[in-house]
């Protein structure tokens, strides 16, 4: 369980005289991108695009600035190619670049949330629909070689593990060109992955309830068939009962067993079910020799030999992740944990607090002191945004 933290009446009027600033950050990064009237989300200053693997950010968007929110999911719409590829993202001058999938929390589940919120009608459904479903087409012709159900990892980027051994173990390329579909030529590869194929489950989970709200019945039934297709995968093919854990699986059926964050991916796309997500819970991230330290969660479990200690820049090695924590934020709360999203949202507010922090990407899951020199991060903003509701109540 992570610790409680405690904020004095000092520490309560630090908080309120940075919300101002806060909120003028997150506009902030609202840029003007070339073709778009409507101003964007970038992740944060050192990061002059948008991504979609900051798509859970839109979603806490549409609470301030909604049409950027709904932009956000238009652009990657208008950027995806005819064969279905959405871009990994879409540089400020309005370039998409399509080297690596780098989508963690499905578009169809981002969109359809989205959708909701700002009560958009049949239409911009559909539009979703649409695109969600060539995207899975596409993950089924390019990056499912073996017609499992799930999603092959051929870059290190693809998972946004940068600088992860979990991503470089194997020669692995950064990125692939000229683009997300062409297997690099690695003995190791195709490497069945976890996360992406939660990102795939989920994805399908999200289409079938659309294709519901839309009152296509058989487009619902079919979608549920092939999301269970795919999280019965992932546990037969991808999940160790002696760690009861799931790993990355290579091309000769190899567990390529790295304990990194990846795991949490599988419950942000509630791929496991009440029971089970107990039970890893409790060993892993209950567990201060696993993933709880003093600023959780770090992105490896730091009894894993693979873990990082230096704790050098941008570096999902070791490092505790603004984006781990912010996603926590959506799932610990569905699988029962609300006590423990506040507890975790207090602990970075009390790294935010003591470092006066710039509101970076990255802290020292040990100290909470930040890393680098990125500032006004976009998940730490949500993160501090968040936090601040909690302890200002």
């Amino acid at each position: 369980m992570i610790s409680d933290t405690l904020f004095s009446s000092a520490d309560k009027t630090y908080i309120r005289q940075r919300m101002t600033e806060i909120d003028e950050a997150v506009r902030g990064n609202l840029q003007n991108f070339t073709g778009c009237p409507v101003p964007l989300p970038i992740a944060g200053a050192c990061y002059k695009g948008i991504w979609m693997e900051h798509n859970q950010d839109w979603l806490f968007l549409a609470d301030i600035a909604p049409e950027s929110a709904w932009a956000a999911v238009e652009i990657f719409i208008e950027r995806q190619k005819e064969n279905g590829l959405f871009p990994a993202g879409v540089r400020v001058t309005g370039e998409a670049f399509y080297r690596q999938i780098q989508n963690i929390w499905p578009f169809a589940r981002c969109a359809f949330e989205i959708a909701k919120k700002l009560e958009k009608g049949e239409e911009e459904l559909r539009r979703i629909f649409r695109a969600a479903a060539a995207y899975d087409r596409w993950l089924g012709e390019f990056r499912d070689h073996k017609k499992l159900g799930l999603v092959e990892m051929f870059c290190e980027y693809d998972t946004g593990h940068d600088n992860s051994p979990r991503v470089r173990d194997g020669g692995l390329p950064r990125n692939v060109n000229p683009d997300a579909g062409t297997m690099p030529d690695l003995a190791i590869l195709p490497i069945l992955a976890p996360d992406l194929s939660a990102m795939r489950y989920q994805g399908r989970v999200a289409l079938r309830e659309i294709a519901a709200t839309l009152g296509d019945d058989k487009e619902a039934a079919f979608w549920h068939e092939q999301s269970e297709v795919t999280r019965s995968a992932i546990r037969k093919y991808l999940y160790d009962p002696e760690d009861d854990y799931y790993y990355d699986v290579d091309s000769t059926g190899r567990f390529r067993k790295y304990r990194t964050e990846h795991i949490t991916r599988l419950y942000l796309n509630e791929v496991v079910e009440q029971e089970e997500f107990d039970r890893q819970y409790k060993r892993y991230f209950e567990n201060p020799s696993e993933f709880c330290t003093p600023f959780p969660f770090p992105s490896v479990s730091i009894s894993d030999p693979a873990f990082v200690k230096e704790l050098p820049d941008n570096c999902w090695g070791g490092n505790t992740q603004a984006l781990t924590a912010l996603r926590a934020s959506i799932w610990l709360p569905r699988y029962g944990r609300a006590d423990e999203r506040e507890r975790l949202l207090k602990k970075w507010m009390r790294a935010f607090i003591d470092f006066n922090s710039p509101l970076p990407q990255e802290l020292n899951p040990f100290t909470g002191a930040p890393i680098g020199t990125g500032v006004c991060y976009m998940p730490s903003l949500f993160i501090f945004k968040q936090a601040a509701e909690l302890i200002l109540k």
